[in-house]
């Protein structure tokens, strides 16, 4: 199952606090004691001291008695919350809790074991539409075709449906024609443009190399479309970010050890080999991800 986190009293919410409410009431009951206790001190100077009065006193005593025990009461409940809640937290973790904890882990294993289920039972399920897609929906064309092929016009239908359905066909998982002469296509243009790069001079090879690398994620991007992938998008921001830098900076290093015509070609032909690899290992993770398989390794056994 592998090692599930065991939930804690805090995670699980099981403290208990003083509400709010009750909060803002003893801070505001402190704050009438201290300003009461404070006013009653000042005034007790005053009719003492200034200008004495009996009566004044008296009635500063009985304000001073007030504010000093609605202080005193303010703290003591203050106390006393905070003592239960400190107890009941303590009674909880080490009463109920630990009975609890081992039925806790257990959930929280189910759970983990769940995911883990449900993540297989996904790809399961892109294999068996990866089966029926490249193996069953062209024999099923093809067999339309060939049964409905009555007369001439039916047989120009027949050839349409058998000549879309070689379209269709998966190359590799995922893939058909109409996408390999896409690639090749796309190919061709790659190739003779960093043959050009490499026998013209030209300005601005870093964006262009670039650009070629976006090309490529553009059309493996569109053809399993996976636009709203946020790993589809990360490889793309990361190519972006880090070609143009790391093409000058080898594009420097090379200038160190070769003359400056042959270490702009050396860079250029190791961007072309790295645009290879980089289109090759996002095909692979684009099959992977949407078919739940491995491309050149494609084989379904019959019983």
């Amino acid at each position: 199952m592998g090692n599930a986190p065991t939930p804690t009293p805090q995670a699980s919410g099981a403290t208990a606090t003083m509400p709010a409410t009750e909060k803002v009431g003893l801070a505001i009951s402190l704050v009438i004691a201290a300003v009461l206790t404070a006013f009653s001190l000042f005034s007790l100077a005053v009719d003492l001291l200034l200008q004495f009065n009996l009566h004044g006193v008296v009635v500063d005593f009985v304000f001073l008695a007030v504010g000093g025990a609605l202080g005193h009461f303010s703290v003591r409940i203050y106390k006393k919350s905070v003592y239960y809640e400190s107890l009941v937290n303590s009674a909880f973790e080490k009463g109920i809790y630990t009975r609890l904890e081992p039925v806790l882990r257990k959930v929280a294993e189910t759970q983990v074991g769940m995911e883990g289920l449900e993540s297989r039972i996904n790809k399961i399920d892109r294999m068996v539409e990866t089966v029926i897609e490249e193996q069953v929906k062209p024999k099923v064309g093809a067999a339309v075709g060939t049964g409905g092929a009555e007369g001439e016009g039916e047989g120009a239908r027949a050839r349409g449906v058998r000549g879309e359905a070689e379209v269709r066909r998966a190359i590799v998982p995922g893939t058909s024609m109409a996408f390999a002469v896409k690639s090749i296509l796309l190919a061709i243009i790659t190739m003779s443009a960093f043959f050009l790069m490499i026998e013209v001079n030209l300005g601005g090879i870093h964006y262009i190399t670039l650009a070629f690398f976006v090309l490529w994620w553009a059309l493996i991007t569109s053809e399993f479309r996976l636009f709203s992938n946020s790993v589809a998008w990360l490889t793309v921001f990361a190519s972006i970010l880090s070609v143009p830098v790391t093409f000058m900076l080898l594009y420097i290093l090379f200038s160190t050890i070769f003359p400056i015509g042959v270490s702009e070609n050396v860079t250029i032909c190791i961007y072309y080999a790295f645009l290879w690899l980089y289109a090759l290992l996002y095909f692979s993770w684009a099959v992977y991800e949407t078919k739940g398989t491995l491309p050149f390794r494609f084989h379904f056994r019959e019983h």
